[in-house]
């Protein structure tokens, strides 16, 4: 590693993002915590979607539109890490290797991320395909009248 990319990885430290900003994913759900889970939920049956489709691409063009999509619903839940690296996938012409793996790391911090916010929820599997550790974070028992 070169000096100036020593320099780069330093700063980029310095000013790491939380994997999900709930301040900025409130506003989006307007304080209203069911729809802030619901909303969860989608992102990361979308996370593990996109990143799938980015992994398997058999062009530039599919990779691109799996990483837009991606960048969409990261933005939209305040994953900003996750919205930046999909932006660099996005605009990609060549190889997206290192890329692909920092969206990986991205992406299971934010999916720690959620699951510590909605801890304690319980309830039925969450699927392990959709990216998720096998217990529902969104799931809660129906309230009884």
């Amino acid at each position: 590693m070169s000096l100036r990319e020593s320099e780069d990885a330093g700063r980029l430290r310095s000013v790491r993002r939380p994997p999900i900003d709930r301040d900025h994913l409130r506003r989006q759900t307007f304080g209203d915590a069911d729809l802030e889970r619901t909303v969860l939920g989608l992102f990361v049956t979308q996370l593990g979607t996109c990143i799938e489709r980015i992994r398997t691409a058999e062009s530039v063009a599919a990779r691109g539109e799996a990483a837009h999509a991606l960048l969409g619903s990261a933005r939209g839940v305040g994953a900003s890490s996750v919205a930046s690296i999909a932006a660099g996938i996005e605009g990609a012409r060549g190889p997206v290797g290192g890329r692909l793996a920092a969206l990986e790391r991205a992406a299971g911090e934010a999916r720690a991320a959620i699951a510590a916010m909605l801890a304690g929820a319980g309830g039925p599997e969450f699927p392990r395909e959709a990216g998720g550790s096998g217990t529902n974070p969104l799931y809660r028992p129906p309230e009884r009248s």
